[in-house]
């Protein structure tokens, strides 16, 4: 029914007048639908890939539909931006228009909200009505990884739990792989101990060796790029002292070094509770204070005690010295006893030998003369 209608009137001889009018039918559209990609798309796709498509149905006349990123309205740009349209008549004599927007992306479009707005008129007014907003899942390569010892703010003791996280940015995630350097600079590979899908090494336990360098790789399927990242983990642990070397025996007003080695992190410090004078060096994570001192009547009573403190903790080790003149006392006793046993045994078996001589005054019975 939308066409131009005549009017006529016939007045005999005097002729005839006619007039026209136009008779214009609307039927305003459905919400549009849109339906976005659901398959991903890639960023490095050398083809224009298809970001949506939009669906108007059961209108008159036929819309118009436009395309917007964030708001904005999409133009068409050669190589860049493609929005082809179709346009149906159904029975019932309405419109269907579907529209398809084909556009590259970028990384940045991870966050981008794509909607279509179908424009028609009404009363010779144009109106509009937009679609919901829809987001569309970008593929991208990593170009940052990051490392991180969890929980991070806290001071990873002996015993603790440790997640050594990768995270990489780019989508899908890559694989993640997790090493650590040895002490010949070769790295053990720890990528079976690790989530390889989420980017997480659990060390359960840590303990003095856990400590070191470890590296996380990631690998995109897509380009097959690599990129890596290393962290150092500092496990602290209480001192533990593993030497302690002295002089066994001493003599009074005798000058002699003490030493106590011990192992510890952070650096711990060592203190003795005799007077004298103390040199530290370090290596590694050992520490060893050798203290030089001049017996006297109480240490040699006491002993001296090393005692090794850090935040973690304290050890300590006592070292006892013993009188040299101890000793020297007890072996001549010793060779005393011996000397004097042998010079029992020597007169009895001279003794005994003369007896059986008969050359003892009183080897025969009977008196003897006088």
């Amino acid at each position: 029914d939308a066409r131009t209608f005549v009017c006529q009137v016939g007045a005999g001889s005097h002729g005839m007048g006619e007039n026209r009018t136009e008779l214009h039918i609307y039927k305003v559209p459905e919400a549009p639908e849109i339906m976005a990609n659901t398959g991903g798309i890639s960023v490095q796709s050398s083809d224009i890939p298809q970001i949506a498509q939009c669906v108007s149905r059961n209108s008159f006349p036929p819309p118009n539909i436009t395309w917007h990123k964030n708001g904005e309205q999409l133009q068409l740009e050669e190589k860049m931006v493609k929005i082809p349209a179709t346009l149906t008549r159904e029975s019932s004599g309405l419109y269907t228009v579907s529209s398809t927007l084909f556009a590259h992306v970028t990384r940045e479009d991870r966050n981008s909200l794509y909607h279509c707005t179908v424009h028609y008129w009404l009363w010779g007014q144009r109106h509009a009505v937009e679609s919901r907003r829809v987001n569309v899942t970008v593929f991208y390569p990593a170009q940052h990884v990051k490392l991180q010892v969890m929980p991070s703010s806290a001071l990873v003791k002996e015993g603790d739990d440790v997640k050594l996280v990768c995270e990489a940015d780019g989508n899908p995630a890559p694989v993640f792989s997790f090493y650590k350097r040895e002490l010949t600079d070769n790295w053990q590979d720890l990528t079976s101990l690790a989530d390889t899908s989420s980017g997480v090494l659990n060390l359960h336990g840590v303990n003095k060796s856990s400590s070191g360098l470890y590296k996380c790789q990631t690998l995109d399927l897509d380009d097959m790029t690599q990129l890596e990242k290393d962290v150092e983990l500092v496990v602290n642990w209480k001192p533990r002292i593993v030497a302690i070397s002295s002089p066994l025996y001493v003599r009074q007003d005798e000058v002699v070094n003490l030493t106590c080695k011990a192992i510890a992190f952070p650096r711990p410090s060592v203190h003795w509770n005799v007077n004298g004078t103390a040199h530290e060096y370090v290596e590694n994570q050992h520490i060893a204070s050798s203290l030089t001192v001049r017996v006297n009547h109480d240490l040699l009573q006491a002993g001296a005690m090393c005692r090794v403190s850090n935040a973690l903790g304290v050890s300590e080790k006592h070292i006892q010295l013993l009188d040299q003149k101890t000793p020297e006392s007890k072996g001549v006793i010793i060779v005393a006893i011996i000397v004097s046993i042998l010079v029992v045994a020597v007169l009895g078996s001279v003794i005994y030998f003369l007896h059986k001589k008969g050359k003892m005054p009183c080897s025969h019975s009977g008196k003897q003369d006088m």
